[in-house]
């Protein structure tokens, strides 16, 4: 394995789940769209380029639910879409699409064209025409009911109109046009209430409000753009007849949708919603692009975590200038320290801003960034967007060059930045404050112990009063019951339910519990794996200790463990052989219950065989073969060994078929293969 490609995966994911975080569930991002599809692109391109980093891919979208609202189980996933950044991206889409259906590259699919527009992804089930539930999209697998909620959005029929099939799921997006937005930051600026960042926040953060008057004054829309589940007495053969349909049965749809069958017409509404852009009375973040044809779609199929037959075509972000009024230094849980921009507020994009990402040091130096320079910036459609240069020939005598800070702005104590490394950290650990609390704010989040009612600012705030100082002492929280109900802001019952969600959280698997602790480089994925290999949390805190000793058996499983490097490993062993941490996990270990964790089965014949591909298939593609053993648990190998378990064959199979002769491999021919497949349901 290269332990380089896989840390800086590793890097990019950590990145990439915060910011799914922060967007999906806090309704709080920090980076541009712009910034996040860069994460999300730099890392899905390391994969393609790095094939036995495959296991890799993301497959999850959105993000966790809350334990705000009731949970639901999607009947059929919800999916994101794979993005596009360029028309040369457009193009790749459609000969990836004509090759996967084994069409000919001059074959015209006709497409439709649709604007994305940015809102928050709805589910909404009607049930013999009428409304049953509404559920948001969550993690594409479960998402919130908020029925009742929707239900005070006009654009939404309680009843269908005409004919409709007994059961059908419509999807679509909730939005808050523009001057709704503006209208509704104008009110809470009035009452001194939060202020959205955007109009996606809006939509969503209202969405979520448990109090229906609120909501019946904030202006909502929908439009439906496709289906999920529906019963076999609805039969529509295309996209474009999808989105009629809609209408007949009283569900808004845009009406700024346009077929194509050329990269031409692509072209052309491309030119036309970037002309008609600013126009618009909603915010859109791209076009999307979908096969018509519903059959083909249903042959093209989903990949983990987006459909092959759309794709989401991004626009270029919009650029202003303003000036930057200084650098500030924000301290993270693992020291890191970050430089944010402050600019003389600008809007973009219908947007006030005032804070800028400036990633790392040698970002500074090598844009030459200095406090006093006009900068443009970029946005598209979050809170904190980015520089893209500085304006040097309207630099001022007195603009201040960057000096990178020698000792920690929070606790005072040595910063170090390594020579291959672009992060500057303090080296105080837990006698750094911005690190403790950002520690804690991290072990209470949502895809850690998912304590809800413990917050950012509570946190600050119990911290400077010494109620907590680490884990632990958050299930100690009830011994200030009295004390936080007279809090401005608090009261009885945020305290009440506050306790509730910390002792419903005292059980929790050990994945869950590995991420929660903070050990640097560990994200959500290498969390599950180290608990998949250790199965309890006893016997993971002893291997640990063993695996100190660099030639024990140990210290050799935890670096073969295919995600995990003598990189990661180290920073590993590092936290559980650090007696600070062993004496704060003695401690936590009396207030919570750490859960096993044992590897799901997939029931498949085919699990875990190691399967070749060889010569050409006439009834579906190498992709579409690949898709339907992965399905059965299979893995699909390039080449044959003696490892191999069988080998299926097209015409003109080649060498491989030779060599799985030689080693008596089973070969199965395509028509069999078929036969197979056939016969079990997928």
């Amino acid at each position: 394995m290269d332990t380089k490609i896989f840390n800086k995966l590793n890097q990019l994911k950590i990145k990439i789940d915060f910011h799914d975080n922060k967007y999906h569930f806090e309704d709080n991002p920090e980076i541009s769209d712009f910034e996040y599809d860069k994460l999300c692109r730099e890392y899905d391109t390391l994969i393609n380029e790095n094939p036995g980093f495959k296991f890799l891919e993301r497959k999850t979208v959105g993000s966790q639910t809350s334990n705000q609202f009731q949970k639901y189980n999607h009947r059929k996933p919800m999916t994101s879409l794979a993005n596009a950044f360029s028309l040369e991206d457009v193009k790749d889409f459609i000969e990836r699409t004509l090759k996967f259906l084994h069409l000919k590259k001059d074959f015209q699919i006709d497409f439709i064209c649709e604007p994305k527009i940015d809102g928050l992804s709805i589910s909404l089930l009607y049930v013999n025409g009428n409304l049953f539930n509404a559920v948001t999209r969550g993690d594409g697998k479960v998402g919130e009911i908020v029925t009742d909620n929707v239900k005070t959005i006009k654009d939404i029929p309680h009843k269908l109109k005409g004919n409709y099939p007994n059961l059908i799921e419509i999807r679509g997006e909730i939005f808050m046009k523009k001057a709704n937005f503006e209208e509704l930051n104008k009110s809470q600026i009035k009452k001194n209430g939060k202020v959205f960042a955007n109009s996606r926040n809006a939509a969503a953060g209202s969405i979520r409000q448990k109090d229906i008057n609120i909501l019946k004054e904030r202006k909502l829309n929908f439009y439906a753009f496709s289906v999920g589940e529906y019963t076999n007495d609805f039969n529509i053969k295309t996209q474009f007849d999808l989105l009629k349909k809609f209408e007949q049965m009283g569900v808004n749809t845009n009406r700024e949708n346009f077929r194509a069958s050329r990269i031409e017409d692509i072209k052309k509404f491309y030119s036309l919603m970037i002309s008609k852009r600013n126009e618009l009375d909603y915010e859109i973040d791209g076009l999307v692009y979908k096969v018509n044809d519903r059959i083909l779609q249903e042959r093209l199929g989903n990949l983990s975590r987006s459909p092959r037959w759309a794709i989401a075509h991004k626009l270029p972000p919009e650029i202003v200038e303003t000036i930057l009024l200084n650098i500030e230094i924000q301290v993270g849980r693992t020291g890191a320290l970050t430089p944010v921009g402050k600019l003389k507020p600008v809007k973009v994009g219908g947007v006030l801003v005032s804070n800028v990402t400036l990633h790392n040091e040698d970002e500074i130096s090598r844009k030459d960034i200095r406090v006093g320079d006009i900068v443009k910036i970029q946005r598209a459609g979050d809170v904190i967007p980015q520089v893209t240069e500085v304006i040097k020939e309207k630099r001022q005598n007195n603009s201040k060059v960057y000096v990178p800070p020698n000792f920690c702005p929070s606790c005072g104590g040595k910063t170090y930045k390594p020579k291959n490394e672009a992060i500057r950290r303090c080296l105080s650990g837990v006698n750094c404050p911005s690190q403790t609390v950002e520690k804690l704010k991290h072990f209470v989040s949502k895809n850690a112990f998912n304590i809800e009612g413990l917050g950012d600012k509570l946190i600050v705030m119990l911290f400077k009063e010494k109620i907590i100082n680490d884990f632990s002492d958050i299930f100690k929280i009830y011994k200030y019951k009295e004390l936080l109900e007279n809090r401005e802001g608090l009261g009885k019952l945020s305290v009440s339910n506050l306790l509730n969600s910390i002792e419903s959280k005292k059980r929790i698997p050990l994945d869950k519990l590995i991420y929660a602790l903070g050990i640097k480089q560990i994200g959500e994925n290498n969390a599950k794996l180290l608990a998949l290999n250790y199965n309890s949390f006893e016997n993971f805190c002893s291997e640990m200790e063993k695996a100190n000793d660099k030639s024990s058996d140990s210290f050799q499983k935890l670096v073969s463990i295919d995600q995990i490097g003598k990189n990661i490993a180290e920073d590993i062993i590092i936290f559980f052989n650090t007696s600070s941490n062993l004496i704060m996990l003695k401690e936590l270990s009396n207030y919570i219950r750490i859960e096993n964790v044992e590897q799901k089965l997939i029931n498949s014949p085919y699990k875990d065989k190691i399967v070749v591909l060889t010569g050409t298939l006439d009834t579906m593609s190498r992709d579409e073969a690949k898709q339907k053993l992965n399905n059965l648990g299979a893995k699909v190998s390039s080449s044959v060994s003696k490892n191999t378990d069988f080998v299926i064959v097209g015409e003109q199979p080649g060498s491989k078929a030779k060599k799985a002769k030689e080693l008596n491999i089973p070969i199965i021919n395509e028509n069999e293969w078929i036969e197979v497949i056939k016969t079990i349901d997928f």
